[in-house]
């Protein structure tokens, strides 16, 4: 793997991370950080699919264990 699949890996991990620990606190909450984590890692979605081989890709949904599903959901967060 190289640098680039790390770098996207570690950013999509720690997202996820702060998205779930705000989901235990409820979405109530913080409502703003929310959907701000959420089009940030729509964007890494983005950035992935540009700059990781096919197989790269599929590697990092299943480490990050994401399906096509929830991949696609994060891509339509970003703001128009």
């Amino acid at each position: 793997m190289n640098n680039t699949f790390d770098m996207l890996q570690n950013l999509f991990s720690q997202d996820l991370q702060e998205l779930q620990h705000l989901r235990k606190r409820g979405w109530f909450v913080l409502p703003m950080s929310r959907i701000v984590k959420e089009e940030h890692i729509g964007r890494c979605c983005y950035l992935a699919e540009e700059f990781l081989s096919s197989e790269e890709l599929q590697t990092l949904k299943k480490d990050l264990g994401l399906n096509e599903r929830q991949w696609h959901t994060y891509k339509t967060k970003i703001s128009q």
